[in-house]
């Protein structure tokens, strides 16, 4: 929490009591997630540097990890042909415009093969028709858009919560005088990602970033025993 922006120190103790009367050591994300997002950050202009710092710092590496959440593209809604946006209306409304346009169409004319002479209609930037693809459009965004702060506000949740664990567990480990873990990857394809992560804090614990799987695995020398 210490590099989330937007939310005040206070809010942030309140946070972390929800998350204790849950009982779980924040594992029990369903006990806390939804009512933690709705009372301290939907909404809200917040931001959590520990992730924008991440996706700088890949963005100039030029790659990503392989489990990297982009919520930036979550916002983006995906890009639709004009085609594909036609198919979305009802099949009234297409025969209704082409009827306008003077374009002929068989009466039992399937809906791809109304949405397809829509498309190409001399008329149809012109028409009452465009302007509510525009709108369904506009909408589309908005969505997405709403998405994003819920999606970062979920990654940072989680992050937290394994965090967390990770710390219990060595913990746990060194009480019972393990001392060496080893890196458990998921793809070793990520191996310079947690690299750089550990090579810039010695001292992290999994997930190393956003989204990160790694796991530490406790190596016990067997010759102490």
């Amino acid at each position: 929490m210490e590099t989330v922006e937007g939310i005040s120190a206070e809010e942030k103790s309140q946070l972390r009591d929800l998350v204790t009367e849950t009982g779980s050591d924040g594992l029990n994300l369903g006990g806390y997630f939804e009512k933690g997002y709705e009372v301290f950050f939907k909404g809200r202009q917040w931001k959590w540097g520990e992730y924008e710092e991440w996706r700088d710092t890949f963005e100039r590496l030029g790659s990503f990890p392989s489990n990297w959440i982009d919520v930036d593209q979550i916002a983006r809604p995906g890009t639709r042909s004009t085609y594909d946006q036609l198919l979305e209306l009802r099949i009234l409304e297409l025969r209704e415009f082409l009827i306008a346009e003077g374009i002929s169409f068989d009466a039992d004319a399937p809906k791809a093969q109304l949405a397809s002479l829509a498309e190409h209609a001399p008329g149809l930037s012109a028409s009452s028709l465009w302007a509510r693809l525009q709108q369904n459009e506009e909408e589309a965004r908005q969505k997405a858009e709403a998405r994003r702060p819920k999606a970062l506000y979920d990654l940072l949740m989680r992050t937290i919560a394994y965090r967390a664990k990770s710390v219990r567990d060595l913990e746990r480990a060194h009480s019972n005088g393990i001392q060496r873990h080893e890196v458990m990857l998921v793809l070793e394809a990520d191996r310079k990602f947690i690299d750089l992560a550990r090579k810039k804090n010695p001292q992290a614990v999994p997930p190393y970033y956003p989204n990160d799987f790694t796991q530490l695995r406790p190596i016990v020398d067997f010759s102490k025993q």
